[in-house]
């Protein structure tokens, strides 16, 4: 529904009521009077106007008059006979400035009125009247409104009681309801801008809007007029200040805005759909409006424990509409914008699952990805951040563009430093496609990947350079669905760093009895080299490489993740250099849900074809690190 048509629609119906006021001048005849009402009304809409109830004229220098169960007839194919209904409606205008053509009403009173706007079954309103003069009672095709001049009233003093207004598409299936408990709007004794009162309901939920404004004329005309107004509603206040006009034209306006609320989900009937819990927020900036363009500068909003600065612009000019933004942070954290109730119900389901599998919850889920909406809107983002919070790694001097065109997304360039390393990528997301083709690269060098297991509480024990590569693509309408296309490898790289017996505890996984005597009795244990790669074809994921040695040990290992069940089955062998040890060094095995896996031990284990995938991790002579070089070697090569 478009407000120009709406609105042009709904002032001619007010015109034509207006225009009673006309004949108060002209006779003191109340039946004359309501005649004299409904012929215009006929001839300004085509449809009828009908008074049931007693008409009351007031002859004065405001001559007003009170018409009582009034009815304006509905479209021929409306839901009901009555597009309007009122109990009581009073106009009482001003006398003098009718001799010049000017209509003022001094005061508006309705009490109870019952509206409703409607589509029909071609997409037309019930709110689109024939020609004047004519009789139909269906309306006129949408464009006859265009070009219509109707002077709005100037209404000094209102007030509407009790009531309701009704906006039904039946084609698109929405119904929207706002109940009217008190409005009232009134101009001070000596002049200048209106104030305004609205109680209401909007879907059952309650809205309160109070402050000044122009006058609805000049907010619609083109010159600009003043507006101070505070909306609350959904546990939201927003508060509106400026100047605003020509509203349902090429609308123009320079507003400051500000906007707070302790919970983004109060706001879900407003937007049509549920909002996460996000909060506690504010929002705040200037706001330019400029016919099809949208300018936010000055745009700064706290959401939780995050924060955004800089400029945001909207263009409705295209044939989609296009968003520019330059953002700035001091800290991001993806879960003050995903929720955190959400997040931690997340954890309590990882967590609490079963090593068997059978409570695990997924790592990538079936939810659709928002293709529709990615299609809908053409975007050029840039984001600098000191920080960003991803589930317990924190991204730094993060560096992002984002484009968007037509429904294909790229993050490019991706850059940030990571645990005091550097890490680069890229993103692409085909969304134009049904079937979206998705690919992700990232390139990491001297990634303190101890400071890693120390940001995720696992220990802070472990010291060395990672070096990571990610090449990956796949194809799918959801996470799950790419995932089980997916391609590409993942492969991580650390040689001398340092690594204490606790994490080789938390390695071990519950094996301690078995590994505790290769650990040694020293705190620390050198690493001497750690190797993993993965390798994936259609969601299948192959070890090439899956070695830990501290040279007095090491632990080696192959299998696949089979990402399209989430299930993994790896295979570990250990070799000491220790003779006294060797009897120690026993297989192990990683089975299960990738959410949740378990780790038991495979005393029987073939560990001939663990050392295969090391190369020559088996020679004698304990030549274990001269091995993992080799693989490494191998595959980099």
């Amino acid at each position: 529904m478009k407000l120009k048509r709406i609105i042009t629609g709904v002032v001619a119906l007010a015109v034509a009521l207006v225009v009673a006021g006309y004949a108060i001048i002209a006779s003191v005849d109340v039946q004359k009077v309501a005649d004299f009402a409904k012929a215009e009304a006929k001839s300004a809409t085509g449809r009828d106007l009908t008074i049931a109830g007693p008409v009351d004229l007031k002859i004065s220098l405001t001559p007003s008059i009170q018409l009582q169960d009034v009815h304006f007839a509905n479209a021929s194919w409306g839901s009901r006979p009555d597009m309007v209904s009122i109990r009581r409606l009073e106009v009482q205008v001003a006398l003098l400035p009718l001799l010049t053509g000017d209509v003022v009403v001094k005061r508006l009173v309705v009490i109870d009125p019952d509206v409703l706007l409607e589509t029909g079954p071609k997409g037309q309103g019930n709110w689109e009247f024939g020609e004047p003069g004519s009789s139909q009672s269906s309306p006129a095709p949408a464009q006859s409104t265009k070009g219509t001049s109707i002077t709005l009233p100037d209404v000094q003093d209102f007030r509407i009681q009790g009531g309701v207004l009704r906006l039904q598409d039946k084609a698109a299936g929405e119904a929207l309801q706002l109940d009217v408990t008190e409005a009232v709007g009134s101009v001070p004794s000596g002049g200048g801008t209106r104030h305004l009162r609205l109680n209401a309901a909007y879907n059952g939920n309650p809205i309160s809007i109070d402050g000044s404004y122009g006058g609805l004329p000049a907010l619609l005309s083109g010159a600009p007029t003043a507006l101070d107004v505070t909306v609350e509603a959904g546990g939201a206040k927003l508060t509106v200040k400026g100047t605003a006009g020509d509203l349902t034209g090429s609308a123009k306006a320079n507003l400051a805005l500000t906007a707070a609320g302790q919970s983004l989900a109060g706001l879900s009937a407003w937007a049509g759909s549920d909002l996460p819990p996000l909060g506690p927020y504010n929002l705040s900036g200037d706001l330019k409006v400029d016919g099809q363009n949208i300018d936010f500068s000055g745009l700064a909003l706290k959401v939780g424990g995050s924060d955004l600065a800089g400029n945001l612009g909207f263009s409705l000019a295209g044939a989609r509409p296009l968003v520019k933004a330059s953002l700035v942070s001091k800290s991001l954290d993806l879960a003050d914008f995903t929720g955190k109730a959400g997040a931690a119900a997340a954890a309590s389901g990882a967590s609490g699952a079963s090593g068997t599998g059978g409570g695990a919850q997924k790592v990538f889920p079936d939810t659709p990805l928002p293709l529709e909406a990615l299609r809908a809107v053409d975007a050029q983002l840039k984001l600098d951040a000191d920080q960003v919070h991803l589930s317990g790694v924190v991204l730094e001097v993060v560096h992002a563009v984002v484009a968007l065109n037509a429904g294909d997304l790229t993050v490019k360039p991706l850059a940030a430093t990571l645990a005091g390393g550097g890490l680069d990528g890229q993103l692409a997301l085909a969304a134009a496609k049904a079937q979206p083709d998705a690919a992700l690269r990232l390139d990491g060098k001297g990634i303190d990947f101890g400071e890693l297991l120390k940001q995720a509480k696992v220990t802070e024990g472990v010291g060395g350079a990672l070096d990571l590569e990610v090449d990956l693509k796949g194809r799918g309408a959801s996470p799950h669905a790419i995932a089980s296309a997916l391609g590409g490898h993942v492969q991580a790289v650390s040689q001398d760093g340092t690594i204490d017996n606790s994490m080789l505890s938390v390695l071990s996984a519950g094996l301690g009895d078995i590994f505790g005597p290769l650990f040694g009795k020293s705190d620390k244990t050198r690493l001497e080299c750690f190797v993993t790669r993965f390798d994936f074809a259609k969601g299948q994921g192959k070890s090439r490489a899956l070695v830990l040695d501290t040279g007095a040990f090491a632990v080696s290992g192959r299998g696949g993740i089979d990402l399209a069940s989430e299930q993994v089955n790896l295979a570990f062998d250990t070799q000491t250099s220790e003779p006294s040890l060797a009897s120690l060094a026993v297989p192990f095995r990683v089975t299960g849900p990738l959410a949740d896996p378990s780790v038991s031990p495979d005393p029987i284990g073939a560990a001939v074809g663990v050392v295969g995938t090391v190369g020559t991790v088996a020679q004698t002579g304990g030549n274990i690190v001269g091995g993992a070089v080799d693989t490494v070697g191998g595959l980099i090569g």
